[in-house]
């Protein structure tokens, strides 16, 4: 136990429903440690710490927290590049290998934080690295310095992985910049997962700090794997506070003109480029209050149902579950963050889940169930968050323990792979 965070059980299926040769155990933490220039930047927020808490030796207190922690796959947020070498002389020595990528350079702002990955070498070996900025020059809905990682690991028993760590803008009136920029991770993701694979690809645990509220639009979107985001204006798509003194930024349908934004309920593919020129044109129009005819003559390859260009909605198929329940034992709502008085969610662990049941194999595509060969990720345990009394009672974030404003995420996995076939866990035939 660490500070009265015991690590908790999750009440998952104890197995799959298929029997698998391999199941390899690992432990994950997501933790955004807090830029030290971003803290020297916003001081107001932390009125009342005591000054000793908000100097830079702040990282030695979460080396020492990661240490105890001792996670297999560590993914930190705001982690400041001058950093590297201190956390290099302090982890590799106990054999973790190190990526990271920094925020990237935009117009008049230059960041010197972005999102670090370290994983244990003797567990797992990095296949593939697929890290991006999420800053595309002239668009304006990825117009933010924000990135993530996404890579693909191989694990010491030779099954695969796909690891993805993100820090989404903050600003809670701009739910339509976080819908680009979750969107474009989402799209990256399921591309490179389902690449020579069948039945969906590999599991995945994406992780990070969302900026986005439990139950919030942009959460359901991860839970649920579609959002009708025209049915919102921006303020309303994280379920952060709102400014009802300002004008909300209403989302239209074609938000966005780039291919790889333009998806169709049945997941992330492309949609052709006289789609979004058309996107375009009516959202050029509702802009300034003209009608546009709705064109309709275009069908989906996959169920052959028109594509309306009103169709505001975006979809996945990766089928994610938070390993969190947002509320403890006694049903009090799980916090990973307070600054001020504000005590809220907005870090995850999500991961690609298994349903458990043999009309479908990982995530939920039907498939030949003798010919499956999809891997099994079932979370077992997370470590629990402290409430907003215990953190109250121990001292506002960052604090004599803890380094950072945010709580760190840790969750236990087994994943399941070789599936023998023509036989359930229960011994019974397929």
């Amino acid at each position: 136990m660490i500070c009265g965070r015991a690590l908790r059980r999750v009440n998952a299926p104890t197995l799959p429903w298929r029997v698998y040769r391999k199941n390899f155990k690992f432990s994950i933490v997501s933790y955004n440690v807090l830029s030290q220039l971003l803290l020297e930047d916003n001081k107001y927020l932390y009125r009342g710490i005591s000054e000793r808490y908000l100097t830079a030796d702040r990282t030695f207190r979460i080396i020492a927290e990661l240490e105890e922690y001792d996670a297999d796959i560590v993914c930190l947020q705001e982690f400041d590049h001058q950093n590297l070498d201190v956390f290099a002389k302090h982890f590799s020595s106990r054999g973790y290998e190190q990526l990271f990528e920094r925020k990237p350079m935009i117009p008049f702002i230059e960041k010197h934080d972005g999102c670090f990955m370290m994983f244990k070498s003797d567990k797992f070996k990095l296949l593939r690295n697929e890290s991006m900025g999420l800053y595309r020059p002239g668009e304006r809905f990825l117009d933010k310095p924000n990135c993530a990682q996404v890579t693909i690991l191989e694990c010491a028993d030779g099954s695969k992985l796909c690891v993805a760590n993100t820090h989404l803008l903050y600003n809670p009136r701009r739910g339509d910049i976080k819908l680009a920029q979750l969107s474009l991770i989402l799209h990256n993701i399921q591309q490179l997962v389902n690449a020579n694979e069948t039945c969906g690809g590999m599991p995945v645990i994406f992780v990070g700090d969302f900026n986005t509220c439990p139950h919030a639009p942009l959460y359901n979107l991860m839970k649920y794997g579609k959002l009708q985001y025209s049915d919102f204006v921006s303020e309303k798509i994280s379920g952060q506070r709102t400014m009802a003194n300002k004008k909300p930024y209403p989302i239209y349908p074609g938000l966005w003109n780039i291919d790889e934004m333009g998806y169709h309920e049945h997941g992330l593919r492309r949609r052709s480029n006289e789609y979004i020129q058309q996107c375009n044109e009516i959202y050029r129009a509702m802009t300034h209050g003209v009608s546009h005819p709705l064109v309709s003559d275009l069908t989906c390859t996959k169920c052959s149902d028109l594509i309306p260009y009103k169709y505001g909605g975006i979809s996945h198929n990766l089928n994610f579950r938070s390993a969190y329940p947002h509320t403890d034992e006694q049903g009090a709502k799980e916090i990973t963050t307070y600054i001020q008085n504000d005590a809220r969610t907005v870090d995850y662990i999500w991961y690609t889940n298994h349903d458990n049941t043999p009309q479908n194999c990982a995530h939920g595509h039907t498939c030949d169930l003798d010919k499956c060969g999809a891997s099994v990720l079932l979370c077992d345990a997370t470590r629990r968050l402290l409430t907003k009394p215990e953190l109250s009672a121990m001292g506002r974030l960052p604090n004599e323990r803890y380094g950072s404003d945010h709580q760190a995420l840790q969750a236990w996995f087994t994943m399941y792979s070789d599936p023998m076939t023509g036989v359930r866990s229960t011994g019974e035939p397929l």
